[in-house]
């Protein structure tokens, strides 16, 4: 085959200017931070999950709790509101042995050592039990607890909560905290 003169040869691109490659680098860069995010995400909603399982198991501990002391829940010895780590009762609650037992002291125990385990098991946890309208046979039960920061986008009780947020059926006493908190709510019936 003739070769052609230098002056009459295609001029096809040899390699990337330095723009073409910038550009490259900027959106692949965009890509890599949109995974980061992704994954930061994941691994905040894997907790989430975790934390609504360990709620909804605590809830179902209560319950069977105060179904095994029907006598304290119909006088209002297993009513708490919000308690947190902040408001603990001061000092163990008694401990009371089989013949000594009564109602309000296994009820007093039962809440001590529940609380403990809702402190153990769950970031910030917190515990509330009310009985709808003065009911001697029912019961609603809220276990509370704080996401972090990264799940809940930082959001403050002022301004707009995602659909997530807004969506946990959280109790009354809660709409005065600062960060809202994640719920569990249960209704337990005699």
């Amino acid at each position: 085959m003739p070769r052609l003169s230098p002056a009459l040869a295609p001029h096809g691109q040899r390699g990337a200017t330095l723009l073409e490659v910038l550009v490259s680098v900027l959106l692949m860069s965009f890509g890599v931070l949109a995974l980061a995010g992704m994954q930061a995400y994941s691994v905040a909603a894997q907790k989430n999950a975790a934390n609504r399982a360990t709620a909804a198991a605590l809830a179902a501990e209560l319950a069977e709790l105060v179904r095994l002391n029907p006598l304290a829940l119909a006088r209002e010895k297993y009513d708490v509101a919000l308690m947190t780590t902040e408001n603990l009762p001061a000092g163990p609650a008694a401990l009371c042995d089989f013949p000594d037992c009564t109602a309000e002291s296994l009820a007093a125990r039962d809440l001590a050592s529940f609380q403990g385990r809702v402190r153990a098991l769950l970031p910030r946890g917190g515990v509330e039990l009310a009985r709808p309208s003065g009911s001697r046979t029912q019961a609603d039960i809220w276990i509370l607890w704080e996401e972090p920061v990264l799940f809940n986008g930082g959001e403050t009780a002022g301004k707009a909560q995602s659909a997530e947020l807004r969506s946990d059926n959280c109790p009354a006493s809660t709409k005065k905290q600062s960060s809202p908190p994640r719920c569990f709510y249960m209704a337990v019936q005699l």
